[in-house]
């Protein structure tokens, strides 16, 4: 939905198609996030309309750039958590798509399945589906290097990079790298800033199959191999992966025969091929994921992705505050929220 100033709510696309809306409920809606909090306007909330209807909302908001709201209407019983990382990301795909709406029933339904299955998505899934955008990867090489820094800031650094990117696109990407626990966002209310805080690197690589002694057991070539492949791959090779393994981890398709893999770590030919993973094990196996020994496939190299404590952006933060470039109330609350963070998981 987005807010014309001379028309109000115009509905940019809707699912179900037959959901019935009065335009009296969509100006609460946008009513009732705008007064919701007044320093902030973009960003995530949940809320209940303030007219008659009461209804539920989780909704994730552009800014005034582009005005526009992507939510949900709840029904009973529904919790806001279960939407919130989905209804981010869909967010940002939307905006990204600019003033060009979703126009099939089709493509909504896909779009309703994939925000409904979000919750029980991996974080290999989540990960890999932000970071098959180049943006992302910009977005969290500034925050490495800062470690603390303003949205302006970081907007005017993506708008270098990326020139015609819009700043509600760009914060809706902080945002989405937030609600994946890879940024943290704060509002000074006595310098009126927000500032963002990194609180992981994310490092996509790849390891040793779990099963590899079992593998290895039915595909005598393994260990020689897998030797070779190791060695060229921690010597160079690994720096590939931020491009290749997103896709990867991201596509649910090829995600669901990895499982697979690393469940039973061999597969013969023809079960795959009857199942009618064929074309997907052979891009795996052109990335060294899936080989072949006969008749048999096998998981080769288990593509994954970590979060990695994020030292070097503590030593470039701590080098600033030395260098009085950087207050020391900045970085005790950058400590301790790193300290919140991982006393979490």
């Amino acid at each position: 939905m987005r807010w014309d100033p001379r028309l109000g709510p115009d509905i940019l696309g809707m699912y179900p198609s037959e959901a019935m809306i009065t335009r009296d409920e969509l100006i609460e809606i946008f009513g009732s996030l705008l007064l919701h909090e007044e320093e902030r306007k973009e960003g995530f909330y949940t809320f209940k309309t303030v007219g008659a209807s009461r209804l539920d909302v989780v909704a994730y908001y552009s800014g005034e750039e582009l005005n526009q709201i992507f939510g949900v209407i709840l029904s009973p019983g529904e919790k806001p958590e279960d939407y919130r990382g989905g209804l981010v990301r869909l967010a940002l795909k939307t905006f990204k798509l600019g003033e060009v709406s979703i126009d099939s029933e089709e493509k909504w339904s896909e779009i309703w399945s994939w925000l409904l299955n979000y919750p029980s998505m991996s974080l290999e899934q989540r990960l890999g589906d932000v970071f098959q955008d180049v943006e992302s990867y910009k977005l969290l090489e500034i925050l490495v290097e800062e470690g603390i820094a303003t949205i302006d800031d970081v907007v005017l650094k993506m708008k270098t990079e990326f020139p015609t990117l819009l700043k509600d696109v760009i914060i809706t990407y902080v945002h989405t790298l937030e609600a994946l626990n890879v940024f943290s966002t704060k509002y000074d209310e006595k310098a009126l800033v927000e500032r963002v805080y990194l609180l992981k690197d994310v490092l996509f690589h790849r390891r040793k199959p779990e099963l590899f002694e079992k593998i290895s057991k039915e595909i005598p070539t393994l260990r020689d191999k897998w030797e070779v492949f190791a060695k060229r791959y921690y010597e160079s090779e690994w720096i590939n992966d931020k491009e290749i393994l997103p896709r990867i981890l991201g596509d649910a398709s090829k995600y669901k025969v990895i499982l697979e893999f690393r469940k039973r770590g061999v597969i013969s030919v023809q079960e795959a091929n009857s199942m009618g993973w064929g074309d997907v094990v052979e891009e795996l196996r052109a990335h060294d994921i899936i080989d072949k020994y006969e008749e048999s496939y096998y998981l080769f190299s288990d593509p994954t992705v970590a979060y990695v404590f994020p030292r070097y952006a503590i030593a470039r933060v701590v080098e600033k505050l030395k260098n009085g470039e950087t207050e020391k109330n900045l970085v005790i609350d950058y400590l301790r929220m790193l300290r919140e963070a991982y006393s979490r998981t």
